[in-house]
C-alpha cells in the first residue's frame, strides 16, 4: 500500500516554472515519475535514492521508514486482523464509540516491558491535549496508537 504524499513538478527551464524535483526522494520516500511516494512496508530510504532498500531478512518496517534502524521483527496482535495491529509492539488498536483504544496488559503476564503480550485487554487512549482521542474510523488512531492509556486496562 502506497500513498501519494505530494505532487512534484519537475523544474523546467523552458517554462520557467519551479517545483520539487522528484529525481530523488526525501528520507522515507522514493520518486515515481514526477511524484514522491512513501517507501512501502518492509523497506526504508535515507533519502537521495531512486528506490527504497529492503529491511534485513526476517524484518519489516512501517510505510515511510527512513533508516534500517526502523526495521523490526513483526509481532502478531491478539485480535488478529479484526482491527488494526501495531506490528512492532504487537498491540491491537482502533476506533470504537468515537474514541481510540489500544490493547494493553493489565492482568496479562508480561515477559518484558515492551508491547503487548497476547491478552485481549484494552484501554481508551489518551488524546493529544484531551483526555481521550476522538475518532470516526480506525485509521484516525494510528497517530496515537502508542499514547498512554487514559482509562484502566479492562477485559
Amino acid at each position: 500500500y502506497q500513498r501519494r504524499v505530494r505532487e512534484a513538478v519537475v523544474s523546467t527551464q523552458s517554462t520557467g516554472s519551479s517545483g520539487i524535483n522528484a529525481e530523488y526522494g526525501d528520507a522515507g520516500m522514493y520518486p515515481v515519475g514526477e511524484v514522491c511516494e512513501y517507501c512501502p512496508e518492509g523497506t526504508y530510504s535515507a533519502g537521495g535514492q531512486d528506490a527504497c532498500d529492503k529491511c534485513p531478512a526476517g524484518q519489516t518496517s512501517e510505510s515511510g521508514a527512513k533508516a534500517a534502524s526502523e526495521c523490526f521483527v513483526a509481532r502478531s496482535c491478539a485480535w488478529g486482523d479484526a482491527h488494526l495491529c501495531d506490528r512492532e509492539t504487537g498491540c491491537t488498536f482502533g476506533c470504537e464509540s468515537d474514541f481510540c483504544w489500544s490493547q494493553c496488559d493489565g492482568a496479562c503476564p508480561r515477559l518484558d516491558l515492551i508491547g503487548c503480550h497476547g491478552c485481549k485487554e484494552w484501554c481508551w487512549l489518551s488524546g493529544n491535549g484531551e483526555k481521550y482521542h476522538f475518532c470516526t474510523e480506525n485509521s484516525q488512531c494510528a497517530a496515537v496508537k502508542r499514547n498512554s492509556c487514559a482509562s484502566t486496562c479492562t477485559l
